[in-house]
């Protein structure tokens, strides 16, 4: 009984998110979806919102409801240790997104989470989500200056409350706040936690089921969102294999990962990224943690069927060069693995990106402990257009 309702009247049945992985949030899309469409709240914030991956799906839900709501995006859009540094390409694909469609009730807000705060009066917001620098200290402070903008018996959104690793401290706070008011946990992907501030008010009948004491309703809950997100990430990887992916205006952005390790196995909690547009030669540099592993390092790009050109590459560590290429010979002690596929150049190290996971090694080198390691990268993506006609011939 209790399944069958879930699968038939929560209004994610039918949603068809308009942006989707491209961050950390796809797998709970749905759910963030049903809570704006079901709490029917009049003010959402989000603090953190890099593409608008979570946040356009409450717009949406706001539009698609019709419902009476304001929406506020607040962030710098420049990046940070965690999400990593990012050109003026994002900011300018989220300002065109949000005109496009929800211009009407969403305004985005360029600036510090502590210069926005003097914008909303105290216990206003019905829905906040916090999804910026995960440091134990910059959520504690986010938390405290925030906290008293929600009204009495709203919802706060926590994301990366799994997260025990790259110096994330979102978990600590998170603890704290289970103790102090009714909470549910999504544990898929970096963790979500739901957190309404007491005192406690009823609520929409999914999310009583969500906070109530474990129950069955909430774990039924549980699958159905995960079923969805299932789906989400099958058609990502269907959009991958024809093609589809590059008419997506925010495919117009390469990711840079490099992942770093002491004892030669990779893993994303030891990594950093970057992210660059698409529009001509762009210099990037990605400052590793100190005592970060060069056992070897390793480049992947999440580039969907793009050619990634490298004119010169360069890893330094306090000013002094450990390795550097920028010609034919040195490029070639680069190994390439994965989807990708080396081009010939006697200019560039040209790589063509064939699926998800192209790969780049550099020569392993040993570190001292404290040395902390710097990636210079000069380099431009240009359309695959070969590798497009090609795909279209096999399909």
């Amino acid at each position: 009984m209790q399944s069958k309702l879930i699968g038939t009247e929560l209004p994610s049945r039918h949603f068809q998110p308009r942006v989707y992985g491209v961050g950390a949030w796809t797998d709970h899309l749905h759910f963030g979806y049903d809570l704006v469409a079901l709490l029917q709240p009049k003010l959402v914030v989000e603090l953190g919102v890099d593409r608008g991956e979570s946040y356009f799906a409450f717009c949406q839900a706001v539009a698609e409801t019709k419902l009476a709501a304001r929406c506020f995006a607040v962030d710098t859009w420049r990046g940070d240790e965690h999400a990593g540094g990012y050109d003026e390409t994002t900011f300018t694909q989220v300002s065109a997104h949000n005109r496009a469609y929800y211009e009407a009730f969403s305004k985005l807000l360029r600036c510090s989470f502590d210069a926005a705060l003097e914008r909303f009066p105290t216990g206003n917001i019905d829905v906040l989500h916090l999804d910026a620098l995960h440091t134990e200290a910059a959520v504690q402070h986010d938390l405290d200056s925030w906290m008293p903008k929600i009204r009495p018996g709203g919802i706060l959104l926590l994301h990366d409350v799994n997260v025990h690793s790259r110096d994330f401290g979102v978990w600590k706070s998170w603890e704290k706040l289970r103790r102090s008011g009714r909470s549910w946990t999504f544990n898929d992907g970096p963790g979500l936690g739901v957190w309404q501030k007491p005192p406690v008010q009823t609520l929409p009948q999914f999310l009583e089921q969500l906070l109530a004491p474990p129950n069955e309703s909430a774990r039924i809950l549980e699958d159905y969102y995960r079923g969805r997100a299932a789906l989400i990430h099958q058609k990502i990887a269907r959009e991958w294999r024809d093609g589809a992916v590059r008419k997506q205006s925010f495919a117009q952005q390469t990711i840079i990962q490099v992942f770093y390790t002491t004892d030669g196995r990779h893993s994303e909690e030891n990594s950093v990224n970057a992210r660059i547009g698409h529009e001509g030669w762009k210099d990037v540099r990605i400052l590793l943690p100190r005592n970060a592993g060069t056992l070897p390092l390793r480049i992947d790009f999440v580039s969907p069927l793009t050619i990634i050109e490298v004119a010169s590459l360069r890893l330094t560590s306090d000013g002094v060069v450990r390795f550097q290429a920028a010609n034919e010979k040195a490029f070639a002690t680069i190994v390439c693995s994965g989807d990708g596929e080396r081009l010939p150049d006697f200019n560039f190290l040209r790589l063509r990106i064939t699926g998800m996971d192209p790969q780049l090694y550099l020569p392993a080198m040993e570190s001292t402990p404290g040395e902390r390691f710097v990636l210079e990268m000069r380099l431009r993506v240009l359309p695959d257009q070969p590798a497009l006609s090609e795909m279209s011939r096999r399909d």
